[in-house]
């Protein structure tokens, strides 16, 4: 049997496109993008408490599952959902405002949680508004479960993603509350 020769690949031409061109936008079916704002800043932080359970463990022994980088690739995760979920008018509040002049003010926290094929992944965050564009995510804890029984305080939300579905919740007399889906 007679082998074919090997064919020679065409390449698609590929339109090359005018910066100068107006072209549809989400507010207009004529636009010409001018720039493109990229400062935006987080910080990414971790307190003691965590540290010491990362590294040295509690009584029960040390923490597995909670590394620095499950963590921060959580926390980068879910930040663009919790942004999203804010910014389309819910009366879900997650940054926090610091104000040195009222020490021991409320601080919201937020409870992140992945679910992973061998349990659930839950970080405890703080989110602070430092300058415009720039916010400060502080890691207060972490502890991966084998089931979904992270205790959550009344009052607090929790941003569950899954392969699946992302849900903000919120604990409100015992009871876990779905408020937002995405």
């Amino acid at each position: 049997m007679k082998t074919k020769r090997p064919r020679i690949k065409r390449h698609k031409e590929v339109a090359v496109k005018d910066p100068l061109e107006f072209v549809p936008n989400c507010a207009s079916e004529n636009a010409r993008k001018i720039h493109v704002y990229k400062e935006f800043e987080i910080e990414l932080w971790i307190d003691k408490h965590y540290h010491d359970r990362k590294v040295h463990g509690d009584e029960n022994g040390k923490r597995e599952g909670i590394e620095e980088n499950d963590v921060s690739s959580l926390i980068i995760d879910s930040f663009k959902y919790l942004l999203e979920i804010y910014l389309r008018g819910s009366k879900f509040k997650f940054i926090n405002f610091f104000d040195p002049s009222k020490p021991g003010q409320a601080k919201e926290r937020i409870v992140l949680k992945r679910f992973l094929d061998d349990g659930v992944l839950n970080v405890v965050v703080e989110v602070n508004y430092i300058d415009t564009s720039k916010y400060e995510i502080t890691v207060i804890t972490a502890m991966q479960t084998i089931e979904d029984n992270f205790r959550i305080s009344d009052g607090q939300y929790s941003l569950c993603l899954s392969t699946d579905s992302i849900n903000l919740n919120r604990m409100v007399n015992k009871s876990n509350n779905s408020i937002y889906k995405l």
